[in-house]
């Protein structure tokens, strides 16, 4: 049966004793409002690891706008029982308080290179500072030594393994590929928040990475990329931010499928007043 734990002192005791008995530890961090992706996570971390801790914490520091924040679907209990049937062992389910004592969402800053400067970065300036403080705080809590993070975040995970190297954590990264709808949208706790135009609209996304992933057999890259933006700014309900195809690896640009050994389609957009991110890998 699941554990749940709300205060670190509880946590860090259990750790303690984890690691005395030599078990090694998984961990998923989330925001809750759980689908299958996460759960494909847990599950794996179940299957890799002989403890898997989750939690469960909205972090206030990586939202760029507080209506964003306010609006972010919250059902704890709904989450825990969730999590219980993929195997999970323990959930920590801090407060604010816990993790940002007496008010103090100061933010711990790395130099994230150029991970830190494009796509997300620009979109949502100070929102991986956000993401690297709550990472932090919670590995030096839980003391994983594999962490689980899903592909949609794609950029997220080269910030997470730029924190790994920058503090010498001795934890391997573990990404999980992103579990879709049967229409092809990316699981998202987003999703819940879109209307029925806007949940019928949001399908787009995937078709126009899948036709763009054809369409660079013979067009140019550039071509492939005015194609998509102008596919996406014809529908009214959209307001599009990027389509970027890129090095995988470094995430700059490219000119041709020739430039790099690993190629990934990267897009963002708000569909109504919900913002979606996703990705799709062109050469893996």
């Amino acid at each position: 049966m699941i554990k749940q734990i709300i205060p670190a002192t509880e946590l860090l005791a259990i750790i303690g004793d984890i690691k005395k008995k030599g078990f090694k530890t998984g961990f998923v961090p989330t925001m809750g409002a759980l689908h299958d992706g996460h759960l494909s996570l847990v599950r794996k971390c179940k299957q890799e690891n002989d403890i898997c801790v989750s939690s469960i914490f909205i972090n206030p520091t990586q939202f760029n706008e507080k209506k964003d924040f306010d609006l972010y679907p919250r059902q704890v209990d709904e989450d825990i029982k969730k999590l219980e049937s993929a195997g999970c062992d323990y959930v920590f389910t801090p407060d604010e308080e816990t993790i940002y004592p007496g008010k103090d969402y100061s933010k711990i800053i790395i130099d994230l290179g150029y991970s830190g400067s494009v796509l997300e970065a620009k979109q949502r300036p100070g929102h991986f500072d956000g993401v690297v403080t709550i990472v932090k705080k919670l590995f030096d809590l839980v003391q994983p030594q594999t962490v689980y993070f899903g592909q949609k975040d794609y950029q997220q995970c080269h910030v997470i393994k730029k924190l790994i190297e920058y503090f010498n954590y001795d934890i391997k990264l573990v990404l999980g590929e992103t579990v879709r709808e049967s229409d092809g949208l990316a699981m998202s706790s987003r999703n819940m928040l879109l209307n029925q135009d806007e949940r019928n609209l949001a399908p787009v996304i995937f078709e126009t990475m899948s036709m763009a992933k054809k369409l660079l057999k013979e067009k140019s890259i550039s071509e492939v990329k005015d194609w998509a933006a102008n596919t996406f700014s014809t529908e009214k309900l959209i307001n599009f931010e990027y389509f970027e195809i890129i090095d995988a690896d470094s995430l700059k640009p490219i000119n041709s499928l020739n430039e790099a050994n690993r190629i990934i389609i990267c897009t963002a957009m708000k569909i109504g007043n919900i913002r979606l991110i996703d990705n799709m890998f062109v050469k893996k």
